[in-house]
């Protein structure tokens, strides 16, 4: 064996050798028994104090035990750093305990096609509404909702609940402030330029056989009817807030 060779097997020798140290290390570091060991004594009153937290609240020793050992090596970490456990959670261990038997689960945010289906129905609600209260209002010469048939109405909703769930979204990311601005204007004007487009097209003659006019009693009818449709919807789904009223977006750690 020439003297590279010889080398090459030391460097793989002490690549095995130091492979194995770091193996038992992780192994010491994965063990409870080793983790309380390396505890100084203020974090192992801690840990004492929550596993009793727990055993109070109706859990075994052997529960209690296993649940603070899932925090152990989390807890000795932040020790090396110099930060206590009680700095660490920024909670008494019976604080901690009820947050370990009852976690909070943050709910999940919709989906856009969730959201923009959500705000369409909203906006079909609230548009179909004042047509229908301005048309009781204004009696047999009502001409207000003369051109708004029920597929303008839908297609209103759609265009506004797909746009302004955009709009909100850009509205609530933040983001520096002449692109934000530039985003909502151009939304804006594609927003009232589709609109104007959508309701010219409807109102022609020859959508009048597909887009029929509902009397004032047949859109509060439908008014009802979608409203019920949405609150089941967001209900399924799991929706808080709406497009009027949104809800902060908050970035996941995952």
């Amino acid at each position: 064996m020439n003297t590279r060779e010889k080398n090459l097997a030391n460097i793989q020798k002490q690549e095995e050798v130091q492979a194995k140290e770091e193996k038992q290390m992780n192994s010491e570091m994965q063990n409870p028994t080793s983790l309380r060991k390396q505890l100084t004594n203020k974090n192992g009153d801690y840990v004492f104090r929550l596993e009793k937290a727990l055993i109070d609240a109706g859990k075994s020793s052997a529960e209690a035990e296993k649940m603070v050992n899932a925090l152990l090596n989390e807890i000795v970490t932040a020790q090396k750093q110099g930060i206590p456990a009680s700095s660490l959670y920024k909670k008494s261990p019976i604080l901690k305990a009820e947050e370990i038997l009852h976690p909070v689960i943050k709910p999940k945010k919709p989906k856009y096609w969730m959201r923009a289906v959500d705000s369409s129905l909203l906006y079909f609600v609230v548009f179909t509404a004042m047509i229908a209260i301005m048309a009781l209002t204004a009696g047999t010469k009502n001409q207000y909702n003369s051109q708004y048939g029920l597929l303008t109405l839908i297609a209103i909703a759609a265009i506004l609940g797909t746009l302004m769930t955009y709009y909100t979204d850009i509205l609530v990311a933040g983001g520096k402030g002449k692109a934000k601005f530039g985003k909502i204007a151009l939304l804006t004007v594609a927003m009232v330029a589709v609109l104007f487009i959508v309701i010219t097209i409807f109102s022609s003659k020859v959508f009048q056989v597909i887009n029929p006019v509902l009397p004032a009693w047949g859109n509060l009818i439908l008014v009802a009817l979608v409203y019920g449709a949405r609150y089941l919807f967001r209900k399924h789904y799991h929706i808080t807030g709406s497009v009027l009223n949104p809800v902060p977006q908050v970035k996941s750690r995952d």
